[in-house]
């Protein structure tokens, strides 16, 4: 038994350790509930595309304007009198195959991220919680544990962002503003920044627990 193992043994009794050991693993079972969900989302918006869906965007990417008034006898918003907003929904017909499958990729991607988080998770407190946190598979668990938190973040807001994209561009009929878009933003942004602050983090931690495992594989035998 080396000399780290015997400093950490208290943490077998804590009941934070066992908390999000439990926790982590109900949220696996949750994430397949949600996984179901987004697949079957997914085919029931493929099979409605035609007839129309909800669907909701984000206002930040321009949508092109027919010309001319294409709502003669019927009440339209003026463009230029609209406030701006952040968020749209809308039944919508005839959304392209490949932006539907994209916004429902992000949803999936979304929730398996979520899944691998909780998974490093039960890797990680069941190691402390046996009184070996400094073990190979802590700090394993915590390299994993950042690159899934950066690669799905990542991944998921890419693939939500290029699918707004997509749709405002198709998108036609919907309230101007003065300069006959949704507003002046016409940059996509398909990378957020606190992923990776968050991996780097991770990563340092994962460093401290290796140099631990080191120490822990060094003082083996001692008394």
């Amino acid at each position: 038994m080396a000399l780290t193992d015997e400093i950490a043994r208290p943490l077998a009794k804590s009941g934070a350790l066992r908390f999000v050991f439990w926790i982590s693993l109900l949220y696996l079972v949750l994430s397949a509930i949600q996984l179901f969900d987004a697949v079957n989302q997914l085919l029931r918006d493929l099979g409605s595309r035609a007839s129309g869906i909800t669907w909701t965007w984000s206002t930040d990417y321009p949508v092109p304007q027919p010309t001319g008034n294409t709502f003669s006898g019927a009440a339209f918003i003026v463009p230029g009198s609209t406030a701006h907003f952040t968020e749209m929904t809308a039944t919508v017909a005839g959304i392209p195959v490949g932006t539907i499958v994209m916004h429902g990729l992000a949803d999936i991607v979304a929730i398996l991220t979520g899944a691998g988080i909780a998974v490093c998770l039960v890797v990680l407190t069941n190691r402390m919680a046996a009184g070996v946190p400094f073990a190979r598979a802590s700090y394993v668990a915590l390299l994993w544990l950042a690159g899934v938190v950066f690669a799905g973040f990542e991944a998921a807001d890419a693939l939500r962002g290029i699918a707004d994209f997509a749709f405002t561009t198709v998108l036609a009929g919907a309230p101007a503003d003065q300069d006959g878009l949704w507003n002046t933003n016409e940059g996509v942004t398909v990378f957020i920044g606190w992923p990776l602050y968050v991996a780097a983090a991770l990563l340092a931690l994962a460093a401290v627990f290796r140099v631990g495992a080191a120490y822990r594989q060094d003082s083996e035998g001692l008394v």
